[in-house]
């Protein structure tokens, strides 16, 4: 009988790993909004899948595969599993549906089993790149299940981001996510990938929380 009880409940109380989702519209999206709060999260030892729903190919030469910067930056941050889908970038609002179906076969089919997401990252439903927009109104969707979705700052929302929650970000943590933007060659010559700039929005966000450096963000969904 101790043998019968032992199997069925030793599954039972085994407890999943933590996980987080981060979810972004193109590559080097992901590491702008919440590059330093996923190496932060990486050393403690969150399982981390980052997906990447376009390659991004208007924003460079088309024969630079900007789907690999972003994996060797991904890399860098701690992210364990990188999943780079083929939308078509300016136009994912027209692929709305399969976005969704995507996001909801990676989430339901592709991340680890032991592993439990927790939170997601995604585009700010404010941000006035369409793409953005799209990919905030696809990780809604598909997402619904997970208890805690947040929307983090890009470029493109500077003008009206309002941060509600923040992640308090080291000196370390903060000069891997410059580290991980250095492999997006192809966009380094964009001002807002000065690390100067980044530097300035890091300081003001910890400034808010009374810390060296932070990382801001929007609740769109939040169950504690």
């Amino acid at each position: 009988m101790d043998k019968v009880l032992k199997s069925v409940l030793l599954p039972q109380s085994i407890k999943k790993r933590k996980g987080i989702l981060a979810i972004g519209a193109h590559p080097d999206d992901i590491e702008l909004g919440c590059g330093a709060s996923l190496a932060r999260l990486a050393k403690n030892g969150v399982y981390i899948t980052a997906v990447v729903m376009t390659p991004g190919k208007s924003g460079a030469d088309k024969i630079i595969d900007r789907h690999q910067e972003s994996r060797e930056a991904l890399k860098i941050l701690g992210c364990q599993q990188t999943i780079h889908l083929d939308f078509t970038d300016t136009r994912a609002h027209l692929e709305l549906n399969g976005m969704i179906r995507a996001l909801e076969n990676i989430i339901h089919h592709e991340i680890p089993s032991e592993v439990e997401i927790r939170r997601v990252y995604t585009m700010h439903n404010a941000d006035r790149h369409q793409d953005h927009a799209a990919v905030y109104q696809a990780s809604m969707v598909a997402c619904r299940s997970i208890p805690q979705i947040l929307g983090y700052e890009t470029p493109s929302t500077w003008m009206s981001f309002m941060p509600q929650v923040f992640e308090l970000v080291g000196e370390d943590d903060f000069n891997l996510k410059l580290k991980a933007l250095s492999k997006h060659k192809s966009q380094s010559k964009r001002d807002y990938m000065r690390s100067e700039r980044l530097r300035a929005v890091a300081q003001f966000r910890g400034q808010q929380i009374n810390s060296n450096y932070g990382e801001g963000f929007v609740v769109h969904k939040m169950i504690l």
